[in-house]
């Protein structure tokens, strides 16, 4: 919420400062938040990510779920900056259905909200399968590298040996069932 607010303030002053600017018709030296500079003079809502990013991944709903409403609004239209940008897409697609799931009927009921959800919508998908079709390219090619190393060094990796093993030792059981039933 903390992040939210500054994220909410700074962008106001911002703002401010470039009516001021376009008022005066040369560049006035903009008063950086000292958190922002702390964190190496990063823009608000690269702030409000780093912010979410540090949350437990175990308590990341439960953050969610004692956000007031009134934030979501502005969570919504930061998540879909950064799905476009490609940051954090997994994190921000768990906390974006979950934002989803308890807060459905507000957001549905507010015009505003819908076109953001069509836009998270188009993004989201668009993303996601980005990163499915990366996921698949990298998992052919450790498969195709496991198939080079076991055929070329004539070793089979841990997960194959214990199979074998297994299926050895299921085909021994069934032996000696057999010659138990027999007997």
């Amino acid at each position: 919420m903390e992040a939210i607010e500054l994220y909410r303030e700074e962008t106001a002053k911002l703002k401010e400062h470039k009516a001021v600017c376009k008022a005066a018709g040369k560049e006035v030296p903009f008063p950086v938040n000292p958190i922002l500079r702390a964190y190496g003079n990063i823009t608000p809502s690269a702030y409000v990510l780093e912010v979410f990013k540090k949350v437990k991944s175990s308590e990341l709903e439960e953050s969610l779920l004692v956000l007031p409403f009134s934030y979501v609004p502005d969570l919504l239209k930061l998540f879909n900056e950064y799905i476009q940008l490609g940051s954090e897409v997994e994190l921000l697609c768990r906390a974006l259905l979950f934002l989803l799931k308890i807060h459905f009927g507000q957001i549905t009921s507010n015009h505003m909200l819908v076109t953001v959800i069509e836009n998270l919508k188009k993004t989201t998908i668009s993303r996601v399968s980005e990163a499915r079709d990366v996921l698949g390219f990298n998992m052919a090619g450790l498969q195709y590298l496991k198939r080079e190393i076991e055929a070329k060094d004539e070793v089979t990796f841990f997960a194959d040996a214990t199979d074998r093993f297994e299926e050895k030792k299921r085909k021994r059981k069934k032996k000696e069932k057999m010659i138990l039933a027999v007997l």
